[in-house]
């Protein structure tokens, strides 16, 4: 999204509330450009189910909901699909869209906090950026800051990545008018000697820095290198899923974007990522680009 996005794949809920279609129906009163298409997958049906019927109700449902919003560049695109997360990533890949919104999905199991399997999966295997909506409601209003998340110090950390992110961001705060801040959370960590890691040893490494002094250096050079003030640049200290809300909430930022790799440390292996507690806890929107698919 090195430019504002001009068609987006919006996934339906099979419930009343669509807090993704209502971005998505904000963002195209903004700009009557945008071409918004709202996708429903169908994961609950018999190869013998008369399809055209199915279809004629999910139009009609459809079209009650789009009247709601008073938005003519809204259309419905109906998919059959067992795996719903796959069926939206094959069009979201296949359709020359440019972001795809989904809408948050609370869980109530405890493996699973936040981020239904479904969701998860967009997150990671989509080809283009993805928009999560918790609530739409109170960012409607301009105004409030983007955040934008970085691990200068990842394994696995991508410059190219951190442009992309960094262009994204821009362009939500300019179209917001809001501020952009840049975050880097440095993890706590017992790798030590004890297991063999002698890389932060002061002793073995000659008096290496610090991970502080390396990031401050780091983020000072961001800083300087994109124009972003040096009050603008946060270089928090603790977990992930705690510092990163609570930053949000001190700025009372409506957006977090963020990058995903292999190693990221934000969104690391399906079962054990902090990404899920993370987006617990921001009251935003959260977008996310995946590395893999950069070209």
């Amino acid at each position: 999204m090195t430019s504002a996005p001009k068609k987006f794949a919006v996934l339906l809920k099979p419930r009343p509330s669509q807090p993704a279609l209502d971005r998505a129906a904000q963002y195209a009163r903004m700009n009557p450009d945008f071409e918004i298409v709202a996708v429903r997958v169908i994961n609950e049906y018999a190869e013998t189910d008369d399809k055209d019927q199915i279809k004629v109700k999910e139009e009609s449902e459809f079209e009650r909901i789009r009247r709601s919003y008073s938005v003519d560049n809204i259309s419905f695109k109906l998919i059959f699909n067992h795996d719903v997360a796959d069926g939206f990533i094959k069009e979201c890949s296949e359709g020359g869209y440019d972001l795809a919104v989904i809408s948050a999905n609370k869980r109530n199991a405890i493996k699973d906090l936040f981020i239904s399997n479904i969701d998860s999966t967009i997150m990671r295997k989509s080809e283009i950026p993805v928009l999560v909506v918790r609530e739409a409601g109170g960012e409607s209003v301009l105004g409030g800051a983007v955040v934008l998340a970085i691990d200068f110090l990842e394994v696995a950390h991508s410059k190219k990545l951190d442009e992309y992110l960094f262009k994204s961001a821009s362009s939500f705060a300019q179209s917001f008018d809001g501020e952009l801040h840049v975050a880097n959370c440095i993890v706590p960590h017992n790798a030590g000697t004890m297991r063999g890691n002698i890389s932060e040893s002061r002793i073995v490494g000659g008096g290496i820095a610090s991970p502080q002094d390396v990031t401050n250096q780091l983020a000072e050079e961001f800083s300087k290198k994109h124009g972003v003030p040096l009050d603008h640049v946060h270089v928090l200290q603790g977990r992930v899923d705690e510092e990163i809300p609570r930053l949000c909430k001190k700025l009372n930022a409506r957006m977090v974007c963020m990058g995903t790799t292999p190693r990221s440390s934000f969104f690391g292996s399906v079962n054990s990522s902090a990404s899920e507690l993370v987006l617990d806890q921001i009251h935003g929107d959260v977008f996310i680009v995946n590395a893999a698919t950069l070209k």
